[in-house]
């Protein structure tokens, strides 16, 4: 018996992630690929699409390239062909054999452009076609030259890319800042690995300006919340509120008076949770931490929202 199917996924996500130099050395100091997995393939089991995702960190890793689920615009993704299946019945239980193509592909997100792919070949046999899937996928040998001369040329080619497009990427980010668009314009820059340009310190200066314009422009509200939830006496939540305001924003007098208050009226088992959103505003290690969560949060909540962000698999 021979079947054949073709899986082929294509999305558009992206984010990375940076802040001050530092920031930006600890989040970005390779170049990111998010991995990106077809939904609702019915003709390949979900325990087997946990196996086809380890195996591509297993090739991304091993090739100084790092893995994410979403901080990236440059997407890395399969398409399987399973070009033979024969069922074979030598004993007790039938025996499934099966041949296939494993591709991978990498594009940028936010361009729609290629930047490469890379097949070898696979074989896998079980007692079902999802386990001989399976075994085939095992099979694959993550340390292959294909996909070691793969990554290589794509890592040259996203670099020689940012070289050539980083003073664009800043005079749009510095539009999308200036009319106030300020999470897209920290997704615009935070997407550039560091180290890669010569306009490093340009973006890191932008960056850290344009979450401090973002932290302004949102901190009023989250005020109002967090007094809404101490009105209530629901301390933890306002803590909780509290805890995503900018120490360095506009508001960090109005945060620093509501904790007094909350702090007057808290118990001891409320007081851990007291301690640490203090320690978010007065101790550096912390604040720089939370930054880097915080710009996190702002670009996965942006692309979350995007109508463009879903992922769309063509059988």
């Amino acid at each position: 018996m021979k079947t054949k199917a073709i899986w082929f996924i294509f999305c558009l996500l992206t984010i990375s992630n940076t802040n001050s130099q530092e920031t930006q050395e600890l989040l970005n100091s390779r170049i990111v690929l998010s991995i990106v997995m077809p939904q609702n393939e019915e003709k390949i089991s979900s325990s087997n699409f946990a196996k086809i995702k380890s195996k591509i960190k297993q090739i991304i890793s091993k090739n100084d390239v790092a893995a994410s689920g979403y901080y990236s615009d440059f997407l890395i993704y399969p398409s399987i062909e399973i070009y033979d299946e024969e069922t074979i019945d030598a004993g007790l239980q039938p025996t499934t054999i099966i041949s296939g193509d494993f591709t991978l592909f990498v594009k940028q997100a936010s361009t729609n452009n290629q930047f490469g792919s890379t097949t070898v070949r696979f074989k896998g046999s079980g007692n079902s076609k999802t386990k001989a899937i399976k075994n085939g996928i095992l099979k694959i040998n993550t340390n292959h030259q294909e996909f070691q001369e793969f990554l290589k040329n794509v890592k040259t080619k996203i670099v020689n890319y940012y070289q050539n497009n980083c003073d664009l990427y800043i005079a749009e980010a510095d539009k999308l800042n200036a009319s106030k668009q300020y999470e897209q314009a920290l997704v615009k820059l935070i997407s550039i690995p560091s180290g890669v340009t010569t306009c490093s310190s340009k973006i890191n200066a932008r960056i850290v300006n344009y979450y401090k314009n973002y932290s302004n422009s949102i901190c009023d509200k989250k005020i109002m919340i967090a007094n809404g939830y101490f009105s209530d006496k629901n301390y933890d939540k306002g803590l909780e509120i509290l805890r995503t305001v900018n120490p360095e924003s506009k508001c960090k007098s109005s945060a620093l008076n509501l904790m007094k208050k909350i702090e007057l009226k808290i118990d001891k088992e409320d007081k851990q949770a007291f301690d640490y959103t203090m320690k978010l505003y007065n101790d550096k290690v912390a604040i720089e931490k939370a930054k880097i969560n915080n710009i996190k949060e702002i670009a996965l909540a942006y692309y979350k929202n995007q109508p463009d962000t879903k992922i769309h698999v063509i059988k």
